[in-house]
């Protein structure tokens, strides 16, 4: 089994960005292997090369990928199409929120209804599912979180809303908990 952290996007040293190195070394020293490689694109976080850039870093099923803001919708478009051991979400949104920049990655369904998220598949291609989302995110309002989590049909214990925690620039110890939970 290994983890793979799929950072948000503008980390162009994902070790030294948020929480990414702090989580690589926790779970290096509890013995599970862990790849927090820097992603190509890191400011636009296209899907058309971080979608391929996943599959390069060997995820397969005993993989359980790690995606935080971006990285979350990366996380749950490879999903789509990708059979994985689990996928935990940090702060992942159902929209691109009116930002182009955000539209330009790939990865939202658009106004007319095209490139819907395929729930049903990403459910059969993973079984284990958490989603972390925090009710003061300044970039990411709770309704957003909730339209993923009732997208995937994801109840209290997997669904975790933890107050006060911004948008997860920090570590948080309950991803590593999560984590070993599935190991």
């Amino acid at each position: 089994m290994k983890v793979i952290i799929a950072p948000g996007n503008g980390c162009n040293n994902i070790r030294q960005s948020n929480w990414y190195g702090q989580l690589h070394d926790k779970l290096t020293a509890n013995g599970i292997t862990s790849i927090c490689e820097n992603f190509p694109d890191p400011y636009d976080a296209k899907r058309g090369i971080w979608i391929p850039h996943i599959e390069t870093l060997g995820a397969d099923e005993e993989t359980i990928l790690v995606g935080h803001s971006s990285g979350a919708q990366a996380a749950l478009r490879y999903a789509e199409d990708h059979a994985l051991k689990a996928v935990i979400l940090v702060a992942a949104t159902y929209s691109d929120l009116g930002d182009a920049g955000e539209r330009a990655s790939g990865y939202y369904p658009s106004a007319d209804g095209k490139n819907l998220y395929n729930f049903e598949s990403m459910k059969k291609h993973v079984k284990t599912w958490h989603q972390f989302h925090s009710d003061d995110d300044p970039f990411i309002p709770l309704h957003e979180a909730e339209q993923i989590r009732d997208g995937l049909k994801l109840g209290d214990e997997s669904y975790h809303m933890l107050p006060g925690r911004s948008h997860y620039f920090e570590y948080f110890p309950e991803l590593l908990e999560t984590i070993k939970s599935i190991a």
